[in-house]
Parts: C-alpha cells; structure tokens; sequence
C-alpha cells in the first residue's frame, strides 16, 4: 500500500475540482488503491485515461441503460454483447439501441462469449446468485448492481468463489466512485472534522412516480423486492465509511406492506464501539476532555412513500459535512468547521460537475435515473483495478459489502421479513448434527 501511496502525488494543498491536472503528473502510473486525492482533483482526466475494458451487459431494464450509456462516456470501454434472460428479441432491441453487436436471449451464452472480459449484472435481485455464480465459473470478472445477494450468506458465497478463480469481483454501489464523495474521505482522513461521532442519511423516493403497485418488481417478495434492498444500501454504506468498527447494536423498525409481505419504508439506529486498540484509557493520564475513540451513532432511513431530502450529515468533534441531495450520486459537499463558541462555524462549498452527456447518449434516449453519468467513475476506476490484478476497489471492499448484508440480514429479522432464516436454522442444525456424530465416532475410535 505505502509503495502505491507514492504513485500519485498529494494535490490538497492546490485542490480545484474545476480545474484538470496534468494527465502525466496525476496518471503516470495510475494507482486503483489510493484514488482519492488525484482522482477527485481531475475527474476527466481520470475518464479519459481509464484502461481498456469489454462488457458485457447481463440483464436490459432501465439501470442497465443507464450503466450502458455511462460507458460511451469512456473512450476505451465497450459494451461488446448483452443478453436478456425474457427473450432474444428483448436483447436485440437493446442492443440496436447502444449500438452493441453480440445479443443473447440466454445468460449463458452471454458467459460463453470470449470477447467479454467483464459482467455487469442488472438483473432482478432474487437471480444474483443463479447469475454472477454462473458468470464467474465462466471466467468473467464481475460488477454486481446492489444489493449484491439477497443474503450475507449468498454474498459470501460468491466472494469466496470469486477467490478462488482469482477474479474481480465488487458490489455496484457507484456513490463511492463519485468525486464529490472522494472528496468527503479526503476531509475525513485529513481530520478536518476531528473523530466522527454521528451520521445522519436517509434516501426515501416515491415509488408511485414510475412503478405500478402491486405489480413492479420493487413490491414482489418472490423477487426480493422491499426499500431495504433497494435503498437501504444507500445509507448503511453511508455509515460504515466513518466508523472504523461493525455496530454493537442494531435497532430496526419498518412499515411492511401485510398483503404483499415486503418493507415498504424503514429506519435504522446504529452504535458504534471503541476499536479494540482503543478500547482502555490509559489510567495514568486522566482525561480532562471527552474524547469519542472512534465511538459514535448512524440514524439511517429509506423508503418507497415519500421522498425525502436524500442528505448524509456527517458529524465530527471539530466540525461536519453534508453530503447534498441527491447524496446516493451526490455533486456537492459542504465542510463546516467549528469555531469558538456553541453555534459558530465558517464553511466552504465544494461543486463538481457531472460528465458531459454526449451526442450518442442524447441519440439514444439519455439516462432514467438522476445523475447517472456518474457511473463512469465506477467503470473507470473498476477498469484500473482490473488492469492492475486487483480482486476489488479500494472505495467499495469485499468487507464493506459483507457488513451492509449483514446489517440488512438483522433489519429484515427484526421486522419479521428474512425469508432464508429457517433454511440457515436448518442448516445450522444439521452443522450441529454432523459435529456430535464426529464427537461419537471419534469417541468409538480412542474406545
């Protein structure tokens, strides 16, 4: 890690997001581990610059348009096949709209295609497993839309698999990948704000704007659907960037639609515990102020029925920064430093600019989501790391991934909705089962 840190030089002190650095100081040997400083402080030429990479496209609803259209953005990569898992034709369709040659009406041939070096995978939720297990035995690196499994257990599974096929494989969750956000770890890591002690981050959107209920994906139990999955991962990752610990304690409350039997909205305490190093105080030195030893609390909520500001608050011992809405692909952020006195702080305003949307974009129907340009740091950066052997993204890890099912896992426990708990049970007992048959055959062998 030290002899990557040394790859890109510190920009801070001249920090401008508005202006571009020299591509051969930023990016003469770019480096997929330490993106941070280089990266926020010249985003195009970040874009620009990114290793060549073929896609292919697994899924063609409106999340895979968006990723599709972001990768015209990036000169070197291309989506070079797609496949639906409904029918040929849907493929086809798609891939007469982004100008993409190789369409399967199967998401096995797609991982057959020896052209494609990397998935991204779309799909519905409840077939993450079925499809990326698929994608990786086929040798394909893989970028998985979130939530990447519908359990901790699945996710884990294919992490592992993924391993040991030696493949890159990641959760999408782009937030990460944005400078604005890029910019927020900088000021963390600087210690700007002091220790973080609170996190505030909702992401609550109507779903009556674009889906029909009951019918849409988003309200299907069979498919995994609920707020959680959908936008619960949002804020949870929000949390976990600022707290060097998994939470002690996790307090769920959520509205669940009784008919359809999935969360329609939901809410989220957290407290966060002293790392274990620094656990003790030391009881030669009596504190005389109130330090927060990496303790603290992430309020969090999300849901389908109303729409709601979509800001994180991050709060330190010696200042904050709020994260703008839309904070899930945010283009603003604010450091409030604190000054003498209760109430009194001097703040400044950072603004970064999306990619600019390019003709064959517009040509083929532009983007569903807000700021889905975005997603072309995910792929840039994604496509450094592949280039460079690495398994994963430093902004998004395996760990940070496993953390958000599991928090995900206990909320859908504790109101009731976790569908694989009685298959874990059973497992679990027949894990206990085959110890004590062990214990009595080993018995039977020292007798």
């Amino acid at each position: 890690m030290a002899q990557d840190d040394a790859l890109i030089p510190d920009l801070s002190a001249t920090f401008n997001p508005n202006e571009t650095a020299p591509l051969d100081v930023v990016f003469a040997q770019p480096s997929p581990s330490t993106p941070y400083t280089a990266y926020a402080s010249s985003p195009n030429s970040f874009l620009s610059s990114c290793p060549s990479l073929k896609w292919g496209i697994c899924g063609t609803g409106r999340i895979c348009n968006d990723f599709t259209q972001s990768l015209k953005i990036l000169p070197s990569s291309t989506p070079v096949a797609c496949a639906a898992m409904s029918s040929l034709e849907s493929a086809e369709k798609f891939g007469r709209k982004h100008g993409i040659k190789e369409c399967y009406g199967s998401y096995e041939e797609l991982s057959a295609d020896q052209n494609v070096q990397i998935v991204y995978v779309g799909n519905v939720h409840i077939f993450r497993l079925e499809v990326v297990e698929m994608m990786l035995k086929a040798g394909k690196h893989c970028l998985v839309e979130k939530p990447f499994a519908c359990s901790h257990k699945d996710a884990k599974y294919l992490f592992d698999l993924a391993a040991e096929k030696n493949l890159f494989c990641s959760e999408g969750m782009w937030t990460r990948y944005f400078p604005a956000v890029e910019r927020v770890r900088e000021i963390l890591s600087e210690g700007s704000i002091g220790e973080v002690v609170c996190v505030n981050s909702d992401f609550h959107f109507p779903t009556n704007d674009s889906e029909k209920y009951p019918d849409s994906p988003l309200y299907s139990k069979k498919l995994a659907g609920g707020a959680s999955r959908y936008a619960g991962p949002y804020p949870i990752a929000a949390a976990l960037c600022c707290f060097p610990a998994f939470p002690d304690k996790i307090s769920c409350a959520g509205v669940v639609d009784p008919d359809l039997g999935v969360d329609l909205a939901g809410s989220m305490s957290l407290s966060f515990p002293s790392p274990e190093q620094n656990a003790d105080s030391d009881p030669a030195e009596p504190p005389t102020l109130l330090k927060a030893k990496g303790r603290g609390v992430a309020s969090l909520n999300f849901g389908f029925m109303g729409e709601s500001a979509e800001e994180t608050t991050i709060v330190g011992t010696k200042g904050r920064v709020l994260i703008h809405s839309p904070a899930h692909c945010p283009t603003k952020v604010t450091l409030s430093t604190k000054m003498e006195g209760r109430g009194n702080s001097s703040s400044v305003t950072w603004d970064f600019p999306l990619p600019e949307i390019t003709e064959d974009i517009i040509s083929s129907g532009g983007y569903y989501y807000p700021n889905s340009a975005g997603l072309a740091y995910e792929a840039a950066a994604i496509a450094r790391c592949v280039d460079a052997g690495k398994l994963e993204t430093p902004q998004f890890t395996k760990e940070e991934t496993l953390k958000v099912m599991e928090i995900l896992d206990e909320f859908l426990r504790q109101v009731g909705l976790f569908e694989f708990e009685e298959e874990e049970k059973e497992e679990e007992v027949k894990e206990e089962e085959g110890k004590e048959e062990n214990k009595e055959e080993n018995k039977e062998e020292v007798s």
